[in-house]
């Protein structure tokens, strides 16, 4: 997935939990990073009262979240890293030999979740220097995430959804070759083809076809509004909640796996 994995988000809650005294409160640094949301209490078997319980539940509540198609979690998961990592090495020399030994473990799960760390200098050097940190994504996507991709692609062949599966293999081109727009506006004609597959009705209108899907029962209120609205900003020029274009296109292409999956699981073959 584009989302950070289990073992990214692990190694950095465990670099909190094991030094409290870097940031005032845990309740001031999810607050910051915009994951102090009540969608994002999940349940885990944790003390909830405890700084490992509130520090753990709404991470964890968040990439939930984010593996369904939020944005705003994908988005807060990653400004977790980057104002973590900036203050652990805020005074620290940034040279190579000199840098802690939790890097290199964070640096290749990051890798593996298809992301690279910039780190630099943003003010004076010593015990007072800040240290600015973000993670930019490679030019590869995961390969968790290629894995279900090419899942999917198999599942539109062997369900003769033609039409999806050029769209499908022209928008991962256009991500390859950074043509984000034109990978938008092909990852959302994939999806509006396989919403008319699972509606049935050989129309291409997403509205139509998503009325009809909770009509017939096959979608709730809540994933037909959803899948809605993602339809209508598959395609945006401002990237927000993301930073950049490429963080955004990275989460739509995992955005269109999920609904689309989703989506021909309630067709039966």
């Amino acid at each position: 997935m584009t989302t950070l994995s289990d073992p990214t988000l692990a190694s950095v809650v465990e670099l909190i939990y094991g030094d409290q005294s870097r940031f005032h409160s845990v309740e001031a640094l999810l607050l910051g990073v915009d994951l102090k949301r009540p969608e994002y209490r999940g349940e885990l078997w944790v003390n909830a009262d405890s700084y490992w319980g509130r520090l753990v539940t709404p991470v964890f509540g968040a990439r939930q979240a984010a593996l369904g198609g939020n944005a705003e979690a994908d988005r807060a998961l990653l400004n977790l890293v980057e104002v973590t990592v900036a203050r652990f090495l805020q005074g620290e020399s940034l040279a190579r030999k000199h840098l802690p030994g939790w890097m290199p473990g964070l640096r290749k799960a990051l890798l593996v979740d298809g992301y690279q760390m910039k780190i630099d200098r943003a003010g004076a050097i010593g015990p007072d220097g800040g240290v600015r940190c973000r993670l930019k994504p490679t030019a590869y996507l995961p390969i968790r995430l290629e894995e279900q991709l090419d899942l999917l692609a198999t599942e539109l062949e062997v369900r003769g959804q033609q039409a999806a599966l050029a769209d499908l293999r022209q928008a991962i081109k256009h991500y390859e070759r950074e043509r984000f727009q034109p990978c938008e506006k092909r990852l959302r004609a994939a999806l509006q083809h396989i919403t008319a597959y699972a509606a049935g009705t050989g129309d291409l209108d997403p509205t139509a076809n998503v009325r009809h899907l909770v009509d017939t029962g096959r979608l709730t209120i809540t994933e037909g509004t959803r899948l809605l609205h993602d339809l209508r900003t598959m395609v945006v020029s401002d990237p927000h909640p993301h930073r950049t274009r490429p963080d955004a296109t990275r989460f739509r292409i995992q955005l269109t796996q999920v609904r689309a999956t989703a989506l021909l699981a309630r067709v039966d073959l």
